[in-house]
C-alpha cells in the first residue's frame, strides 16, 4: 500500500458542551455557569486537525451519528481539509458529545457520556484507508483494535503511536502487551498507574514513551538511550487547557515525521502547546508550522 497521507486519526470524535464556571464543582457541590457553547472535540479528532494545521496531509477515521451533530464535525474536517473517507455515518445513533467545565484559570473537568459509536467495529475498507498514513494515532481502546491499526500503521513502513489518558478502555498485563507494537505512546501520569507503572523507564518496548505533565512541561525517554529528557513548559498566559495536550502530541509527531529527535520534537511540541493555550476550545489557536517557529526563533 502506498503511503498517500502523512497523518491519520482513529476514534475518539466528539462535539463539546463547553461551560464556563467561577470555580470547578467538588462533590455534591452546585454551582452555577455560562454556556461558551458547542465546539468540534475529541482527543484523537483534535490531534488531526492540529497535525493538518502544522502542514501534514490528513485523514480521518471513525464514526459520527445521523444527525446534524454529526454533519457539523464532518464539516469541521472538511475546514481544515482532512479527507474523511475512513469517516462512516451510522444510521439512527446520536453523535457524541462530551461536557467540558473551565474555571478562570485554564484548568478544567471533562465529563464522556457513554456512546455506542465508541464500540464500532473497524471495517476492512477502513483500515485500508489507515494504511495509507505514515502515522497513524489513536487510542487503546481493546486488543484487536490496536493489533488491526498497528498492522495497517507498519505496512510499508508506516508509524503506530497510541494516547493513553486515565480514562482508557484497557489497563494492566493487556495494555503493557500492546506497548510491544507501538512505536510511540503518549502517557499522562494518571494513565502510568493502569499499567503498573510508576515510571517512564518501565515502560520499555515504544521507540518513544512520551508523558505530559501540564505545568511542568513533558517528559521523554527513547528506547535505544534511555535518559529522560525533561522539556519545559514555555511561560505563557493560559487560558484554556482544552485541547493543550492533543495538540502537543501532533507537535510531537509532525517534528519526527519531518526527521526530528526526540529532544527537538518534545521542544517543537511545547511551542505548539503553549500557542494553543493562549486561545479557547480545544481548536481554538491551533498553530501553524511558521508560527510554531516563530516561537522558537525568539528564545534562540
Amino acid at each position: 500500500m502506498t503511503k498517500t497521507l502523512d497523518f491519520i486519526g482513529v476514534g475518539g470524535l466528539s462535539y463539546d458542551l463547553v461551560l464556563r464556571v467561577d470555580r470547578l464543582p467538588s462533590s455534591d457541590d452546585k454551582i452555577s455557569g455560562t454556556l461558551v457553547g458547542k465546539l468540534p472535540g475529541g482527543f484523537i479528532a483534535n490531534a488531526t486537525c492540529a497535525a493538518a494545521r502544522l502542514g501534514l496531509s490528513s485523514g480521518y477515521l471513525g464514526w459520527i451519528g445521523d444527525d446534524a451533530d454529526g454533519e457539523m464535525l464532518a464539516d469541521e474536517f472538511s475546514r481544515y481539509t482532512i479527507d474523511i473517507a475512513g469517516l462512516v455515518k451510522i444510521p439512527g445513533e446520536v453523535t457524541p458529545f462530551t461536557v467540558i467545565l473551565l474555571n478562570g484559570q485554564g484548568e478544567r473537568a471533562i465529563v464522556i457520556p457513554a456512546s455506542a459509536l465508541y464500540h464500532q467495529p473497524v471495517t476492512d475498507a477502513q483500515l485500508a484507508f489507515a494504511a495509507r498514513a505514515n502515522i497513524v494515532l489513536t487510542y487503546p481502546r481493546d486488543g484487536q483494535w490496536c493489533r488491526a491499526l498497528s498492522e495497517a500503521a507498519h505496512a510499508d513502513g508506516g508509524i503506530f503511536a497510541l494516547d493513553i489518558e486515565s480514562t482508557s478502555p484497557m489497563s494492566g498485563e493487556g495494555l503493557r502487551d500492546v506497548l510491544a507494537i507501538v512505536d510511540v505512546v503518549f502517557v499522562s501520569e494518571n494513565s502510568l498507574s493502569l499499567m503498573g507503572a510508576t515510571s517512564l523507564e518501565e515502560l520499555e518496548r515504544p521507540q518513544w514513551v512520551i508523558m505530559t505533565a501540564g505545568r511542568r512541561g513533558a517528559f521523554g525517554i527513547e528506547r535505544d538511550v534511555r535518559r529522560l529528557i525533561r522539556q519545559p513548559a514555555f511561560p505563557v498566559h493560559v487560558v484554556d487547557t482544552t485541547g493543550a495536550g492533543d495538540c502537543f502530541h501532533a507537535g510531537v509527531l509532525a517534528a519526527k515525521h519531518w526527521g526530528a529527535s526526540l529532544p527537538e520534537a518534545l521542544l517543537f511540541a511545547s511551542a505548539a502547546a503553549a500557542i494553543k493555550v493562549q486561545n479557547e476550545g480545544a481548536r481554538g489557536g491551533l498553530p501553524t508550522r511558521t508560527e510554531v517557529e516563530a516561537l522558537l526563533s525568539k528564545g534562540a
